[in-house]
């Protein structure tokens, strides 16, 4: 008893300890002490400066708003470092890395290579440069960039990708992610590891790769393949995908694949379309595998396929086509690259177009049915509903639907390829919506200090949600084109056009209350209704 005393109090004394830092790009000093009062500025600048050595475990490093810079760290910690947004803020980082430790959080981050200089490769990494244990990644937004409407496949091809868990430990946790417009989604190579709750979103070669003994993959949601091989990719393109970490060698062992969505197109508009394989496990020996739950909506054949499998269970999931017209229909397999036997193995319970379980002579298979409409729908929404119900119905970071086509809130106004337009303008026009302009130049502290404080209103959101918008550096924009569109010099400026181009509103640095007032309005006014400039 007095033993278990001394350690609550001891619990309770680390507790009380603990420390939050502050870290805003707007109002901070590299200089200052890190305090709510006297914040430091950047999150790049604290690590480069040695900062990181007035962080005790289990303090908290809390992020304004505003961009933070390209941020790569390391260290171990006996309890938990959290680096985060600070309430209601979206930190911004071009690139982040932890390249070894343990007992690092990384929450509400908002990470792209759009933000910075463009490199290739990756865009959130950790645990792949030495020993490493327990780090969570949560909550996070991890995008190439938001507007890929104008990219062609070999864009696609060339895309950075989302989260890498390096080979590095264990125990590291990807929880509640958003990774969109990507080539590969999230690459997990650490043992006993979990990724749950996942969404991958538009990506052109694999969601989920799995590579190490005791992973587990749960309540994901994988959607949207781009790019086939008629379009020039060879990559044979997987929602969730295993292979040996060192190819050719050894066996991956009890991995959990459980109650994952896939969903392989949701928009038939949809440039560059291609098929995706559902659950393909085709390197092993593959030892004590359970894949549970699962629900495939793919034109493929392969919905569930483990090769040369052994003791594993494949039960209650279903796979399923609703593209019809195609020739392909989703089965369960067990296959056989002849690198083992086959055997033990347990099907049960799961829902296919067919059944390809003959390479297991003694396989335990029963209760499995053809699948229809009306069993993948009902699954569907089930699955969907535990997601929603374990994991939130959005991804706090990006603020998108776990299924659903995402609206981007702003586009990037660029010209068009002949310098006459700005492509974004004219495709926005006659929709039914305003068109909101945002007029920007990059890096300007007023400018960053507006987004924040008016167009992250949560008065102003609600009416934007109901209009496009579209940013423009006007550093970028040709004085013809500025002419063109009646953009003038001053930043931040907000321009607000009727959905058939007229200018109804248009103010710079306006606040909350004025624009959310004047998007209601352009709302509700059918006919364009121009009014002075105003501030």
């Amino acid at each position: 008893m007095r033993s278990c005393l001394l350690a609550c109090v001891l619990a309770f004394a680390a507790l009380a300890h603990a420390e939050t830092f502050y870290v805003d790009p707007l109002n901070g000093k590299a200089t200052n002490p890190g305090t709510k009062a006297a914040p430091w500025r950047t999150l790049q600048e604290v690590v480069a400066s040695g900062g990181l050595r007035s962080i005790k475990p289990g303090d908290t490093i809390a992020l304004k708003t505003g961009f933070h810079g390209r941020v790569v760290l390391s260290g171990d910690n006996t309890d938990f470092i959290t680096i985060a947004a600070d309430e209601g803020a979206r930190p911004r980082l071009s690139y982040f890395e932890i390249t070894q430790g343990s007992k690092w959080r990384l929450r509400g981050l908002t990470v792209s290579a759009s933000f910075g200089e463009p490199y290739e490769g990756v865009m959130l990494k950790f645990a792949d440069g030495g020993p490493s244990n327990e780090i969570i990644v949560e909550d996070c937004f991890v995008f190439s960039t938001l507007d890929t409407s104008k990219w062609d496949a070999n864009q696609w091809m060339a895309a950075n990708s989302g989260i890498t868990m390096g080979r590095n430990g264990k125990g590291h946790v990807l929880r509640n992610n958003y990774v969109f417009n990507t080539r590969f989604g999230i690459n997990l190579c650490a043992e006993n590891s979990t990724c749950e709750g996942n969404v991958i979103s538009h990506f052109s070669a694999d969601g989920i790769r799995v590579t190490r003994d005791g992973q587990v993959v749960q309540h994901n949601v994988i959607r949207n393949i781009y790019v086939s091989d008629d379009d020039g990719d060879k990559n044979h393109d997987d929602a969730i995908q295993c292979f040996l970490f060192n190819v050719g060698t050894g066996t991956v062992r009890n991995v959990t694949i459980r109650e994952n969505l896939v969903v392989m197109r949701e928009n038939e508009d949809q440039k560059f379309k291609a098929t995706m394989q559902g659950i393909g496990f085709f390197d092993g020996p593959l030892i004590g595998f359970t894949v549970e739950g699962n629900v495939i909506n793919t034109s493929h054949w392969h919905g569930v396929s483990l090769y040369d499998a052994q003791d594993c269970t494949i039960k209650n999931n279903v796979a399923y086509t609703q593209w019809q017209t195609e020739k392909l229909r989703p089965w369960v397999q067990l296959g056989s690259k002849d690198k083992a036997e086959v055997k033990g193995n347990t099907v049960t319970g799961n829902y296919a177009y067919t059944f390809d379980l003959k390479n297991d002579k003694g396989v335990t298979a029963k209760d499995n049915n053809v699948v229809t409409e009306e069993i993948h729908t009902k699954r569907q929404a089930e699955l969907i509903a535990l997601i929603e119900k374990k994991y939130g119905k959005t991804v706090p970071a990006a603020g998108f639907k776990r299924l659903g086509l995402e609206r981007v809130k702003w586009i990037e106004g660029t010209p068009s390829a002949d310098g006459k337009t700005i492509e974004s303008i004219d495709a926005s026009l006659n929709q039914g919506r305003p068109v909101v302009l945002f007029l920007y130049k990059a890096g300007d502290k007023a400018c960053d200090k507006f987004e924040r404080e008016t167009l992250e209103d949560a008065a102003v959101n609600e009416q934007l949600d109901h209009a496009t918008g579209i940013r423009i550096n006007v550093e970028d924009i040709s004085r013809d084109l500025k002419k063109k569109y009646n953009i003038g010099t001053k930043t931040p400026t907000i321009i607000v056009l009727s959905p058939a181009g007229d200018i109804f509103w248009d103010a710079t640095s306006p606040n909350a209350k004025q624009l959310a007032k004047q998007l209601q309005a352009a709302r509700e006014t059918r006919k364009p209704a121009p009014q002075p400039r105003a501030g």
